[in-house]
């Protein structure tokens, strides 16, 4: 017997209500916009500004360098002891620097509410009913975006109206995919995705979007611009390696094994296996008809691949195992609850780094799959007497 709807909301409520309480706690010792602990109020937002401030003032070559990134955090939030590197491409530096020509806590509040907005839209149009979005509310890797407003919102919520929208409005489909692209790690499963199912118009819609976002931004900050985005990538990648987040926020199979103290070789080797036969899971689904697994799939698969990952990319996984709908075992119905429960990473990591969210994407694939061979069967021609 399943365990009964209501008292997986209430645990939902009950976690999300402390998790809540923690970060109220917090506010509370809060001196301007820096908490008591240092760090500045709405975390790892700080970068986004500070890069977008400073590409507004003419310093794009200067927006990978940490000195200059520190200069701008004090502008932001004056007294911060917490130095967050922008690490991402330029199209995303195209949006955050519209963001910038608002104050800093304006610029955060706007971005969460729009990030909010589609992702709470977007939940709406693959969760099952509209009860069930109180899992979307209460989601941790979401709430999370409350004190460190990230892009894990925005890329769930873009991520999951371009797979409810992937055959009903295949151009507006794809021309979302495009704008994945400012953060490209979380992208790479969509051609393939479009290309072994057949979705050419959403293909070609993808590849239009994600070229003009490309030429704007490079159009717009010069295209040595991607120069320097990738010889920043190992700088990126250092953080992970030599675990330098002062937070357990590390979600990937790479990143837990090292902090388990495996050697670096050891845990790259663990990463690529994982990775691998992920997309090797991912492919098979991709083959078959069933759009919903095809969707979780894409989510899951993804989720395995890149080493730099966090907790609150985990956003992503939850709408992906929402697109298989209700629980029909009680398989689905752990991969649901561990996809859930991915964003606690966080909480969990100062105990141990166990590989909560490799494993939680891990169970959203095998889900997929047997969901897919499941529809497979049912299509499956009677044997002929």
């Amino acid at each position: 017997m399943l365990v009964s709807r209501r008292a997986l909301e209430l645990g939902a409520v009950f976690v999300a209500a402390g998790l809540v309480a923690v970060m109220i706690y917090l506010l509370l010792g809060a001196r301007g916009l820096v908490l008591a602990n240092g760090q500045p109020l709405f975390g790892d937002f700080i970068a986004f500004w500070s890069a977008g401030r400073a590409a507004l003032d003419g310093a794009v070559a200067e927006v990978h360098n940490v000195d200059t990134i520190a200069r701008y955090h004090q502008l932001a939030a004056p007294g911060s002891e917490y130095v967050a590197p922008w690490n991402s491409p330029p199209p995303f530096l195209l949006i955050v620097s519209a963001l910038a020509l608002l104050p800093y806590p304006v610029a955060a509040i706007v971005f969460l509410m729009v990030s909010g907005a589609i992702y709470f839209y977007a939940a709406r149009l693959v969760l099952p009913d509209a009860r069930a979005l109180i899992f979307a509310v209460t989601l941790p890797a979401a709430l999370y975006h409350l004190g460190t407003v990230q892009a894990a919102l925005l890329i769930a919520g873009v991520s999951a109206l371009a797979l409810a929208w992937l055959d009903r409005r295949p151009l507006t489909a794809g021309a979302l995919v495009g704008l994945l692209v400012i953060k490209p790690h979380l992208a790479v499963l969509w051609p393939l995705l479009l290309v072994l199912s057949g979705r050419w118009r959403a293909f070609a819609a993808a590849a239009v979007s994600t070229l003009a976002f490309v030429v704007l931004a490079g159009a717009v900050f010069g295209f040595d611009a991607y120069g320097r985005f990738l010889e920043n990538l190992g700088a990126s990648q250092g953080m992970i390696s030599g675990q330098r987040i002062t937070t357990p926020a590390y979600a990937s199979l790479y990143a837990n094994a090292l902090g388990f103290g495996a050697p670096q070789i050891v845990a790259l080797m663990l990463q690529a296996a994982s990775a691998s036969a992920a997309v090797g899971v991912a492919v098979s689904i991709f083959l078959r008809s069933d759009r919903a697994a095809q969707g979780a799939a894409l989510c899951a698969a993804t989720l395995l691949i890149s080493p730099y990952l966090f907790f609150y990319d985990f956003t992503l996984l939850a709408l992906g195992a929402a697109l298989l709908g209700v629980p029909r075992d009680r398989f689905e119905l752990a991969a649901a609850v561990l996809a859930w429960s991915a964003g606690l990473s966080i909480a969990l990591g100062y105990f141990a780094p166990l590989p909560l969210c490799p494993l939680a994407a891990w169970m959203v694939l095998i889900a997929a799959m047997r969901r897919a061979r499941s529809a497979d069967a049912r299509l499956a021609p009677a044997p002929q007497p």
